[in-house]
């Protein structure tokens, strides 16, 4: 009988008492560096490290947890990991002083080494817990057995040159160039030549300024440079050949299947970025006021990006340079000593900065998405289209729900609105209290051409404040960071606000019921028609301002009572005290992991920010 069907799990308290989970850690850091001097003004310097680490995991889940079944046994997990760095930094340098003339070359080469084995292996069936992970083999059955081992290594070298030159502290030059290969990139594009120049006039020391007493610092910087992004997995240029051993093993025996993993890219490289930088230092009232402005262009091609391909291939998506964004920013920063006094001082730093970023070309594709909706047939929610900001939040306009048979009926002629699935005149009846969409294309069908920009994740302004107190030998700061404008998709509301049998959001306890709510459109309880499909009924503003840290602190001088101590600092700090937001979920100011990790304000259930309180004590001899 169903009625009497029971199903057993284990509680959090189970699992916390009986379930053994720990791993150990061991690390080793060693440098050495040379520098010599065989003439004057030159030098040779050699910085040379390198890094071991090991780790080691053990996971036992024991017989008797209570959703274990009679001889059962127990679930064993090894894993074993072993990485290695090995860099090297090699610079010679020249300087030169003559009659207000400064000159230096620099020239060098670096190397860096980077390799990672790792090696697991579970298994379930264990009969005495007592050994627990300790006889992986002692298994009853062999086909629970479950090893897994892998093999990286990436090397990286570098050409560099620079050179510097000032005349009288007044004029500067600077020009750099550096050849940087990644083993990461396709055989015939590991290596990028990156060059950039700096200017750089300070103009307080020119005669015509040279009475103003009132101003400290005036000087003015342009620069120019390319960078280049290398933030790929290793082989991922190359095809991969992936294996599968998970058959049952028969006469001895077990089946293994290979099969491609991974399409290559053959002409992968480098992603490279174009920047442009205009700024002016200020400083007046001997340093009581001190400002900074910038303002930035930058140009990025050759993205390095995942592109989705015909599922005909076998695979949903290709590794490949694609499409060219641009940057526009301007910053400020203004840093005040308000208050100067014996035995009171207070400073303000004010930052403020504004963005934007837009995606210029794309190639011959519509769009790229990345990142999208649940379920079998997903949705853009953030992508690429040429035009639109980099950060751009797609998805449908919500229209409200069906409220009645005769708004299906009238749909009949306006093709206004649409539904997830089509809805024929036999089934208006049941579908009533169903989301709806308008139809942007008016063809009946909700699909990818129904997409509309819902907004922008970048802020229109962002940055801080931070404001320091001492008094006496006390100390305390106050820093709060704020964002305005941009936008943010509450992720969970896929699953959490269209009435499914999941948990919902409070404001669900008002939708649309036939009789105790008709005008709702908040669709109605039990249904799924909402599940996956993203709108702006999940877009919110993404404002904020937040109590980042507060902290206090007292230094006791001690250097006139013990000789060997000078003094004892106390710090009490919180962070993340505050939050003020319109956003209904955790937090606006979030980055869920996994492959969307580079996006701004990804919010896929992500945890906020901790809160924490902590009191040290700083001896200084």
């Amino acid at each position: 009988d169903e009625d009497n069907v029971t199903t057993t799990y284990n509680p959090p308290t189970a699992l916390i008492a009986m379930r053994t989970n720990y791993v150990t850690r061991l690390s080793a850091n060693h440098s050495v560096y040379v520098e010599i001097e065989p003439v004057k003004d030159l030098k040779l310097r050699s910085g040379n490290s390198y890094y071991s680490y090991q780790q080691h995991g053990f996971i036992y889940n024991p017989s008797t947890l209570p959703a274990k079944n009679p001889g059962e046994g127990g679930d064993a997990t090894r894993n074993e990991r072993d990485d290695m760095t090995l860099s090297s930094e090699n610079t010679i340098t020249y300087a030169l002083k003559k009659k207000g003339h400064r000159f230096d070359v620099l020239g060098g080469f670096t190397a860096y080494r980077f390799k990672s084995d790792r090696l697991a292996i579970s298994g379930s069936g264990y009969m005495v817990d007592d050994v627990k992970w300790n006889n992986m083999g002692g298994v009853t059955d062999k086909n629970t057995l479950s090893p897994s081992s892998a093999s990286v290594s990436t090397t990286k070298m570098s050409f560099l040159a620079r050179a510097n030159y000032n005349y009288k502290s007044r004029y500067y030059i600077t020009v750099t160039g550096r050849a940087d290969g990644a083993s990461n990139f396709a055989a015939n594009n590991k290596w990028g030549f990156f060059p950039s120049a700096a200017l750089k006039w300070n103009v307080k020391k020119e005669n015509f300024l040279k009475h103003a007493s009132w101003i400290d610092e005036l000087s003015l910087r342009l620069s120019a440079g390319r960078t280049g992004n290398d933030a790929v997995d290793a082989y991922r240029s190359l095809e991969m050949l992936s294996t599968t051993s998970k058959g049952y093993i028969f006469g001895g025996s077990q089946a293994a299947a290979y099969f491609r993993g991974q399409l290559p890219s053959p002409d992968l490289t480098w992603e490279k970025t174009d920047l442009y930088n205009v700024a002016t230092d200020m400083s007046f009232f001997n340093s009581r006021l001190n400002v900074t402005a910038e303002a930035y262009v930058s140009k990025t091609r050759d993205l390095l990006m995942d592109v989705q391909v015909a599922s005909q291939t076998g695979f949903n998506s290709h590794f490949v340079n694609l499409g060219n964004t641009s940057n526009h920013g301007v910053e400020l920063s203004i840093e005040s000593r308000n208050i100067v006094r014996k035995g009171f001082t207070w400073t303000t730093n004010i930052t403020l900065s504004h963005n934007r970023q837009n995606v210029d070309n794309i190639g011959t594709s519509e769009y790229v998405s990345v990142a999208d909706s649940g379920g079998n047939n997903p949705f853009m929610m953030h992508g690429f289209v040429k035009g639109y900001p980099l950060n751009a939040l797609w998805g449908f306009r919500y229209a409200g729900v069906w409220h009645n048979t005769e708004e299906f009926k009238r749909n009949e002629v306006t093709h206004a609105y649409t539904s997830s699935s089509v809805i024929t005149p036999d089934k208006y009846d049941i579908n009533l209290g169903t989301p709806r969409y308008y139809d942007i294309n008016n063809d009946g069908t909700l699909d990818q051409k129904d997409l509309v920009y819902l907004g922008n994740a970048d802020p229109w302004l962002y940055g801080g404040v931070q404001n320091t107190f001492t008094f006496g030998d006390f100390r305390l700061g106050v820093y709060v960071a704020y964002s305005f404008g941009g936008k943010i998709y509450n992720y969970s509301e896929l699953f959490m606000a269209g009435g499914n049998t999941t948990n919902q959001y409070r404001y669900m306890v008002n939708s649309w019921h036939p009789v105790r709510n008709p005008d709702s459109d908040y669709p109605r309880a039990g249904g799924t028609m909402s599940k996956d499909v993203p709108s702006d009924r999940m877009v919110y503003d993404a404002s904020y301002v937040r109590l980042k840290n507060v902290s206090l602190g007292y230094t006791l001088d001690m250097s006139k009572k013990v000789k060997w101590l000078k003094d004892i600092t106390f710090n009490l700090s919180g962070e993340n005290l505050l939050l003020w937001k319109k956003y209904n979920g955790f937090d606006p100011d979030v980055s869920s992991s996994g492959s969307e990790s580079t996006l701004r304000r990804l919010d896929m259930g992500a945890y906020p920010k901790a809160r924490t309180i902590v009191f040290s004590v700083q001896f200084r001899y």
